[in-house]
């Protein structure tokens, strides 16, 4: 098996509240990209959407059939 992350990135640019990043990942396993680890960021001044890292991984390991717990 044959799990590829491709990291991805959004940026908006506003007037009022300056720049604002996003993060996120489009995964695929075996050459085949599973569309709920499609994870779309979208920079936004307020409600945006952004996946880390930890998000993403922890999203590859659940969609695998396993349960994660994170510890503070």
């Amino acid at each position: 098996m044959k799990i590829q992350i491709e990291w991805l990135s959004d940026y908006s640019d506003c007037e009022t509240c300056g720049g604002n990043y996003a993060d996120g990942a489009r995964v695929t396993i075996d050459g085949v990209t599973i569309e709920k680890l499609y994870l779309e960021p979208v920079a936004h001044c307020y409600g945006g959407t952004h996946y880390g890292r930890e998000d993403v991984f922890k999203r590859i390991i659940e969609h695998l059939g396993h349960t994660v717990e994170v510890d503070p």
